[in-house]
C-alpha cells in the first residue's frame, strides 16, 4: 500500500499540511486492518507506520480531538477533492447511497427507508465517479439530509465539485425513472442514462421477434449485444438484447414450466385416484384447470426477455457508447459493496456534525486504497481465488524486527508465501521503504 499511494500522502500534506500523517495512518489502518477507531491505537503500534511516522496518539481523547479538528476542515476536504475532480474530463453520478446512523445529534440523519426497507435514520451520501474506460473511480462525495431527492443533490455536487456540468452524466436505477424525474434532470441541465423497466411505452410495439430485426451488433465483454435505437424529442431510447441472458431467461422460463407442469400432473393424478375412490376434493371446473402450460403461453407477455433499455438524452452518443457508459454501473455498484460489505463503513455512530464528516472522509481515503487494491487483484486474473480480506489477513502476518541495528522481514510462512507469489509481491521490497 505505502508506494502505491504516494499521490494521497503528497495531496494530504498538500491540503492538511498539520494533520495529514494522522489522516493517512488512520486511513490505511482502517483499510488494512479494522474499520473502529477505537482500535487505532493498538494496530498504529503493531505496524511499520509507528516507525515510519512516530509519535501519533490515537488514544480515545486524541481520536475524539482528531475527529472534531478533522471534521472542521470541510474547506480542505473540498479541495483535496475538487483537485481530483480537476484531473478528469468525464463524470459519473451515482443515485445516493443511504448510511445509517445511530446518532440523534447528526443534523443529516432522519428517519427513511433505505434499498433494504429498513426504517432507521440515514443520511444520503452521493458520490460522483470519474468515467474512464471500464472503471469507475471515486472522485468526489457530499452527504445530505436523509430525505434528499437525489436530483436535487446532483445539481448541488456538480456546482460544489467544480465540475462542468456537461461533463457529468447521471446514471441511476430503474425505480429513478418517473417522468417528473426525467423533467427535473432536464431542468437541471444534467445528462442522464437511466434503465427503464420491462414494458415501459418507449418500446412497446418497437421489440423486435427476433435478434435479426435490430439494427446493430457489437461484441461486450465476451457477450453478444444487438441494439435498436428509437429516437425521441430531445432524446433516445435504446433496446439492446444481451444473447446470453436472453438464454438464461429461456433456461428459467423452462425450467420452472417444466416443474409446474410436473407439479400440475401429480395435482391431476391424485385427484383422479380419489375420485375412483368416491372422495374427490376438486370441482370439475376445477379439474379441467389442470393442464400442462404451453411453450406458447409460458412465452406469453415476455416479449423482451434478454433485453434493457436506457433512455437518455446524450443523443450525441451511439448506442455502443450508452451501453459502455451504463456498464460503467457495475463497477460503482462494486464500490458500495466495498464500502458497505467489505469496509464496513454501513453505519455511523458519530456523534455530531464534524465527527461524522471526518468518518466519512476517512471512508473515502480507506475506500479507495480498498478498490484499488481489489482492482489490482483482478489486473492479475485471480479476483476468484484472492478477496480482498484474504490479501490484507494474511499479509498483516507478514513481520519485521531490528537485528544489529538492520531492519530484517522475518521467514513466512508458505501459504503467505503462495500468496505473495499470485500477487506478484517480495516481503523484501519492505527494505525500498527506507528501513
Amino acid at each position: 500500500i505505502y508506494p502505491r499511494t504516494v499521490w494521497m500522502r503528497n495531496r494530504l500534506q498538500k491540503y492538511f499540511p498539520d494533520l495529514w500523517e494522522y489522516i493517512y495512518a488512520a486511513a490505511v489502518i482502517r483499510a488494512v486492518y479494522d474499520c473502529r477507531f477505537r482500535r487505532l491505537q493498538l494496530h498504529y503500534e503493531d505496524s511499520i507506520l509507528s516507525y515510519l511516522y512516530p509519535g501519533l496518539s490515537f488514544t480515545p481523547n486524541s481520536v475524539t480531538e482528531f475527529l472534531n479538528t478533522l471534521g472542521r476542515m470541510r474547506g480542505a476536504i473540498r479541495s483535496y477533492m475538487q483537485e481530483m475532480v480537476s484531473e478528469h474530463e468525464r463524470f459519473l453520478l451515482f443515485d445516493g447511497h443511504r448510511l445509517l446512523s445511530a446518532s440523534h445529534t447528526v443534523d443529516n440523519a432522519e428517519c427513511g427507508y433505505d434499498s433494504k426497507m429498513r426504517y432507521k435514520p440515514q443520511i444520503n451520501l452521493l458520490y460522483m465517479f470519474t468515467l474512464s474506460g471500464n472503471v469507475g473511480y471515486p472522485v468526489y462525495y457530499k452527504q445530505y439530509l436523509g430525505s434528499t431527492l437525489d436530483v436535487s443533490a446532483f445539481s448541488d455536487l456538480i456546482k460544489e465539485s467544480a465540475a462542468y456540468a456537461e461533463n457529468c452524466t447521471v446514471i441511476a436505477d430503474k425505480g429513478f425513472a418517473s417522468d417528473d424525474d426525467f423533467s427535473l434532470l432536464e431542468e437541471c441541465g444534467l445528462n442522464y442514462v437511466i434503465p427503464l423497466k420491462r414494458g415501459n411505452r418507449f418500446v412497446k410495439g418497437h421489440v423486435p421477434a427476433s435478434p435479426f430485426g435490430y439494427e446493430e451488433a457489437f461484441n461486450f465483454n465476451g457477450r453478444g449485444i444487438h441494439s435498436l435505437t428509437i429516437p425521441g424529442e430531445g432524446m433516445n431510447t435504446h433496446l439492446f438484447l444481451d444473447t446470453d441472458l436472453l438464454a438464461q431467461e429461456i433456461a428459467d422460463v423452462t425450467k420452472r414450466t417444466e416443474k409446474k407442469n410436473i407439479s400440475t400432473e401429480i395435482k391431476k393424478g391424485r385427484e383422479i385416484k380419489r375420485r375412483s375412490q368416491g372422495k374427490g376434493r376438486l370441482t370439475d371446473e376445477e379439474l379441467k384447470a389442470l393442464e400442462p402450460i404451453t411453450i406458447k403461453e409460458a412465452y406469453k407477455g415476455k416479449e423482451e426477455m434478454g433485453t434493457i433499455t436506457l433512455k437518455t438524452n446524450r443523443t450525441d452518443l451511439n448506442a455502443f457508447q450508452i451501453y459502455s457508459i451504463y456498464k460503467q454501473r457495475q463497477a460503482i455498484e462494486q464500490f458500495f459493496k466495498t464500502y458497505g460489505d467489505t469496509m464496513s463503513y454501513e453505519a455511523s455512530y458519530m456523534r455530531n456534525n464534524y465527527t461524522e464528516e471526518a468518518w466519512l472522509f476517512l471512508n473515502h481515503l480507506s475506500s479507495i486504497i480498498g478498490i484499488n487494491t481489489i482492482e489490482e487483484i483482478a489486473t492479475i486474473g485471480e479476483s476468484k481465488n484472492i478477496s480482498y480480506k484474504d490479501l490484507t489477513q494474511t499479509l498483516v502476518k507478514i513481520k519485521a524486527g531490528k537485528m544489529d541495528g538492520k531492519w530484517v522481514v522475518y521467514p513466512v510462512k508458505r501459504s503467505v508465501q503462495k500468496l505473495c507469489e499470485k500477487i506478484q509481491f517480495n516481503p523484501k521490497e519492505l527494505n525500498e521503504l527506507g528501513l
